[in-house]
C-alpha cells in the first residue's frame, strides 16, 4: 500500500530524550497550520521549540522525532504520546479536509501501525480518560490543551472529520493484523 511507504528523515533540533515503549499510551493528533510536511521539518530542525514524530501532507510523510523519544507536540501528552501533524489547517471545514482523503488516509495508515505496535485502541478519548494517566486512544492537540492547560492550541479544529479518520484508522488497523496473522 503506497501510505505504508517509509517517511523520509530529518531530525528535529529539540526533543525530551529517551522513553520506553511501554510509556506510549497516546497518539496526538495536530494540523499543521502549513500545508507541506517537508516545511514542518524544516521549522523543527530549525528554531522551533517544538517536536513531533511525524508529518504528513498529501504528497509524502517526514519522520522528524524516532518513536522511543519524547517529543515537544503538546505540554502534558509528550511522554506518553506519538504525535502527528497533519499539514491543513484549523479553520478549514470538514469539506475542505475531506479535498485531501490522500493525506488523511497516510496519516491513519501511520496511527493505525502505532496502534498495533504499542497496543493503542483505535478510539477517541475524551477529556476525563486523558486526564487519568492510564486510558490508551486518540486525542487531539486542543483536547490536550484543555486538560493540562499548558496551551492555548485548538488543532485540528472543529472542521476536523474525526469520525472518518477513526474508521479509517481501525480499517487500516484490520488489514495490518490480518497480513501478520499470515
Amino acid at each position: 500500500m503506497a501510505y505504508s511507504a517509509p517517511c523520509k528523515p530529518k531530525r528535529a533540533r529539540n526533543d525530551s530524550g529517551p522513553r520506553t515503549a511501554k510509556s506510549i499510551r497516546l497518539v496526538v493528533i495536530h494540523s499543521a497550520e502549513g500545508t507541506s510536511a517537508a516545511g514542518v521539518a524544516n521549522y523543527f530542525a530549525g528554531s522551533a521549540q517544538a517536536s513531533t514524530q511525524l508529518a504528513v501532507d498529501d504528497k509524502e510523510c517526514w519522520r522528524m522525532v524516532p518513536d522511543l523519544v519524547i517529543p515537544w507536540g503538546a505540554p502534558g501528552a509528550n511522554a506518553d504520546g506519538l504525535h502527528v501533524e497533519i499539514c491543513g489547517f484549523a479553520k478549514w471545514p470538514k469539506e475542505e479536509w475531506m479535498t485531501h482523503e490522500k493525506m488523511l488516509r497516510r496519516a491513519a495508515w501511520k496511527v493505525a501501525k502505532w496502534c498495533w505496535q504499542y497496543g493503542i485502541p483505535p478510539r477517541w478519548l475524551n477529556e476525563r480518560q486523558l486526564a487519568n494517566g492510564s486510558a490508551r486512544g486518540l486525542v487531539t492537540h486542543k483536547m490536550v490543551s484543555d486538560v493540562f492547560k499548558r496551551s492555548s492550541h485548538w488543532d485540528p479544529g472543529p472542521g476536523w472529520p474525526k469520525a472518518t479518520f477513526i474508521k479509517w484508522v481501525a480499517d487500516y488497523l484490520a488489514e495490518i493484523k490480518v497480513a501478520r496473522e499470515r
